[in-house]
């Protein structure tokens, strides 16, 4: 079945590949602050994601585009 490979920054982590967040050691918020990082789940800490979309949805490459105005890259596989 004919697709797209389409890639994108990955929504999770806005393409960063990591997830931060801060927490303090002692419980509270105002002392020691630390911020921890950790690859992001979604996309294995590569910051983008690719997905099949159906060729037939679509009349063409511009077409699919419209849809996805932020794509990285889009490829054609048949």
């Amino acid at each position: 079945m004919t697709h797209y490979d389409v890639t994108i920054n990955c929504p999770d982590c806005e393409g960063e590949g990591v997830n931060s967040f801060q927490h303090s050691l002692s419980g509270n918020p105002e002392t020691a602050v630390t911020i921890s990082e950790t690859d992001c789940p979604e996309c294995d800490g590569k910051g983008r994601i690719t997905f099949k979309e159906a060729a037939e949805l679509y009349e063409n490459t511009q077409d699919l585009l419209e849809d996805y105005t932020s794509a990285l890259n889009v490829r054609l596989v048949a």
